[in-house]
């Protein structure tokens, strides 16, 4: 058999399909059941994309022979994350617009104060663009630079384990 070698490029490349594939599901599972607008389900898709990274710049680290320095494997962290934050905004925004109603499609539901309120509720949907700044590209850029810097710091480069006698 035959060893394939991977560029560290390419494992970045992969591991952020990875990431990205599983963020998406989880993203989709939590729009169909109206969780996406819960603080808690962004916690969930930050730390997949936290070990994910972690996991990508250890297996970096190996491919490279155990010699790989400190700013290539930042580097590859880095490019990981990048690569998932970009399709998973491009997907929440996907997302969101396929899921938006129509105007007026909501079922009107009167209240007991005389008012009508809507079952389409405003308050999930108008806070989405915040939430995407916010959530999405700054913590999910933050936590991706982190992972990548504990990964690119922690891993052990050279290891060198005795031999047994």
């Amino acid at each position: 058999m035959q060893a394939t070698t991977h560029s560290p490029l390419r494992l970045a490349v992969i591991y952020a399909t990875i990431i990205s594939v599983i963020s998406i599901l989880l993203t989709l599972i939590f729009y169909m059941t109206a969780w996406f607008s819960d603080l808690w389900t962004g916690y969930i898709v930050n730390g997949v994309l936290f070990i994910g990274v972690l996991i990508a710049v250890i297996h970096a680290n190996k491919v490279m022979g155990g010699g790989a320095s400190l700013g290539n494997l930042f580097i590859v962290g880095l490019i990981t994350a990048g690569i998932v934050i970009a399709i998973v905004a491009a997907a929440s925004i996907i997302i969101h617009l396929a899921t938006e109603p129509a105007p007026g499609t909501g079922i009107d539901i009167p209240s007991q104060d005389g008012r009508h309120i809507s079952e389409y509720s405003d308050d999930k949907r108008k806070g989405f663009w915040i939430f995407l700044l916010s959530n999405v590209f700054f913590t999910n850029g933050a936590l991706g630079a982190l992972a990548a810097l504990l990964g690119a710091v922690t891993v052990k480069r050279n290891q060198k384990t005795p031999s047994a006698r």
